[in-house]
């Protein structure tokens, strides 16, 4: 599946070991899928809710298959309050289940797991049309896949009905079918695309009446003037002013193959350090190394402060759109980066210390630490999933 997701009110997309887990019990019985009373004090959940665990309870119900089965996936770990406009997810349904018509006789396995009536009939459906058009859905000798071909599948009906169990902040955008190779969402991948979107309002200077210059007071009136009714958590909105000339010039300077490992999580650091069984310095330089296709940054002025806007003495506001990428992005890695270059354009941070930072790996120099300062993740979202061979820009839900 291709699907879209505000991440404000969860933990991250992949699920977490201390979430709620019934990975070895079957979707059959009604009880589970009761609600709890109001005054329940188990309904009052203290453990992190994640995008993946609301598909699989939404695959859960619709198919009545259970975890294991389903195996949900998905092609990028967004973090805490990260959105996604293109993550790709898939899930398995045996084929078996498809195959195999229930027995009339009552012969049948305790055992093993059988397809809801709501989801049975679809699948069937959507397999057999799959089968009609040259037994797949995707050509994997095609760079890229026409709509108008007759086997594009849009499998709507699978789509309603998954869409029908998740909460409005999760879309799923398309449903795909596959009965070849397995598709791994995350392996083969050509590319990934994050964008990260900044508010914030452009340093201007003013002459006092003395003859000296100084900052416009309105650039630190913070970034309660920044807010918009349409805001939807999902842009930054920068409490500093910035100096725009620089942004351009701090992104291309990221741009080619580097050594990434001052922008990358911390936790991720001491995770690689108690699995690397070479060398401190081979392992840095081959875990951490990454080819940064592109980093651009694209400057919208903003309107929404109306008459304001035609005032020629008060500092713009502008929109900012940050686009990155790459084959893959370690931890934190989008967020550092795009707080070191606001870091520039404030003031704060050189344009000529990046060189230095992308060769430092010493984890022990804090100074070099310190330095690196992440971007909120309200203003991060995994805009794009292109794979290698899969070319149709679509997310695949896969039947083996």
């Amino acid at each position: 599946m291709t699907i879209a997701y505000n991440g404000f009110s969860y933990a991250g997309f992949q699920r977490q070991a201390c979430t709620n887990d019934n990975k070895d019990t079957p979707a059959k019985s009604d009880g589970w899928r009761k609600r709890p009373h109001p005054q329940s004090n188990k309904s009052k959940s203290k453990t992190p809710i994640t995008v993946q665990q609301q598909i699989e309870n939404a695959l859960e119900q619709w198919s009545n298959l259970s975890i294991v089965t389903l195996r949900v996936r998905g092609a990028g770990r967004t973090d805490k309050g990260v959105h996604a406009a293109g993550q790709v997810v898939a899930f398995d349904i045996p084929l078996s289940l498809l195959q195999v018509p229930p027995s009339s006789e009552g012969e049948t396995n305790t055992n093993e797991e059988v397809l809801s009536t709501n989801a049975l009939p679809l699948l069937q459906e959507a397999y057999q049309m799959l089968r009609n058009s040259n037994g797949t859905n995707e050509d994997s000798q095609r760079t890229y896949r026409d709509p108008s071909m007759p086997n594009f599948l849009d499998l709507w009906q699978i789509r309603r009905a998954i869409s029908t169990r998740l909460p409005s902040d999760i879309v799923i955008k398309s449903v795909w079918l596959r009965t070849e190779v397995p598709f791994e969402a995350r392996q083969g991948i050509a590319c990934k695309t994050y964008i990260y979107k900044i508010r914030f309002r452009s340093l201007r200077y003013i002459t006092t009446k003395d003859g000296t210059k100084t900052v416009h007071p309105i650039c630190n009136a913070g970034p309660h003037l920044l807010r918009r009714i349409h805001d939807q958590n999902n842009v930054w909105l920068c409490p500093w002013p910035l100096d725009e000339s620089f942004l351009h010039s701090a992104c291309e300077a990221f741009v080619g193959v580097h050594n990434f490992y001052n922008f990358v999580h911390r936790e991720e650091h001491k995770k690689r350090a108690m699995c690397s069984n070479g060398s401190k310095a081979d392992s840095i330089e081959k875990d951490y190394t990454t080819d940064l296709f592109s980093f651009d940054v694209h400057l919208v002025k903003d309107g929404g402060e109306g008459d304001m806007n035609r005032s020629t003495s008060t500092p713009p506001i502008y929109n900012a759109t940050f686009t990155l990428k790459a084959k893959g992005f370690h931890r934190q890695m989008v967020r550092n980066l795009t707080g070191y270059v606001v870091d520039i354009s404030r003031g704060l941070q050189l344009l000529d210390n990046i060189p230095s930072l992308l060769k430092e790996t010493s984890d022990s120099d804090q100074e070099t630490a310190s330095r690196i300062n992440a971007a909120p993740s309200c203003g991060l979202c995994l805009e794009h999933v292109l794979y290698e061979r899969y070319h149709f820009m679509k997310a695949t839900s896969m039947v083996k």
